[in-house]
């Protein structure tokens, strides 16, 4: 399937505040210098703070389990450096609220090598197999809101999930990394889509990007593989032409009802950033510990 552009297609209103984004949007993607101490809330997500499962003085490796689900809105915390577990106490979060947290110590000489885990097949993994896959790896959405993603993608009894909808957008001024994201990780988004296609049940998938990002959008475009039942759709440059609701009017010219969810037009939406770790992380059983 082709790219299209059909630069009318969006919803009614909206504005447009100054975007910023070429101080960045030219700008690879680095690592960033691995911080002496990292300090880890267990409430770095909506739902119900991770558990801790590692005890002070304990040597943790980059990837292992920290923390375990607190519940089925929830996920588990994963290392993301090679360390000494410090301490454990209360921490402040970024909401102002205090949550249970790690103090977690690097070792300055490690190479910081990924523990690896149990890898999930998507060619023989079930549906359920890959959600569980999702919250073990301890994945939430990228794009800000952070809500366990395995819970999202579970399409309630009764519905049917027709559309994929990955969320390219990034319509708010200054942010450029799903831009980035899509620009060099194009084989993880679409292996994160066909694991994604499994686990919604959905019969195709559609890139939403805006018309600011048009060289990812062609990137994307060459690097659907053959067959895939995947489109990328270039939408106008507006604000909050992200949201999810607004996608989907923009795209489908459908109307999520007041109060319900994109399953109530057979549509589940996933962030492009969110998709490329599902991507990159399930193939070899790892747990997210960094992000872009």
């Amino acid at each position: 399937m082709g790219l299209f552009n059909i630069r009318k297609s969006t919803f009614k209103h909206g504005v447009h505040p100054p975007e910023h984004k070429e101080e960045t949007n030219g700008l690879p993607i680095r690592q960033f210098p691995f911080a002496p101490l990292i300090i880890l809330p267990m409430a770095q997500h909506i739902g119900a703070p991770s558990q801790i499962v590692v005890r002070e003085g304990q040597e943790v490796t980059r990837g292992q389990l920290l923390a375990k689900a607190g519940g089925y809105v929830s996920v588990p915390l994963h290392a993301p450096i090679s360390g000494t577990i410090r301490k454990i106490a209360n921490v402040p979060t970024i909401s102002g609220k205090m949550s249970m947290g790690i103090y977690l110590e690097a070792f300055p000489a490690s190479s910081q090598e990924v523990l690896e885990g149990t890898p999930v097949d998507v060619e023989t993994a079930t549906a359920e197999e890959i959600l569980q896959g999702i919250q073990d790896a301890g994945i939430v959405g990228l794009g800000g809101a952070a809500f366990p993603t395995h819970v999202k993608l579970k399409v309630p009894e009764g519905k049917h999930c027709e559309i994929l909808m990955i969320n390219g957008i990034e319509c708010e001024p200054f942010l450029t990394t799903d831009h980035r994201v899509m620009l060099e990780q194009a084989e993880d988004i679409f292996t994160g889509i066909e694991y994604l296609l499994k686990a919604t049940g959905a019969i195709r998938a559609i890139i939403g990007i805006e018309a600011n990002k048009q060289d990812a959008a062609d990137h994307l475009e060459k690097m659907i593989p053959e067959g895939a039942p995947v489109s990328v759709k270039v939408v106008p440059v507006k604000y909050p032409q992200g949201s999810e609701k607004m996608l989907i009017t923009s795209v489908l010219g459908r109307e999520v009802p007041s109060g319900g969810l994109p399953i109530e037009v057979g549509v589940v939406v996933v962030n492009v950033a969110t998709t490329a770790e599902i991507g990159r992380l399930l193939p070899h059983g790892r747990g997210i510990q960094e992000r872009v």
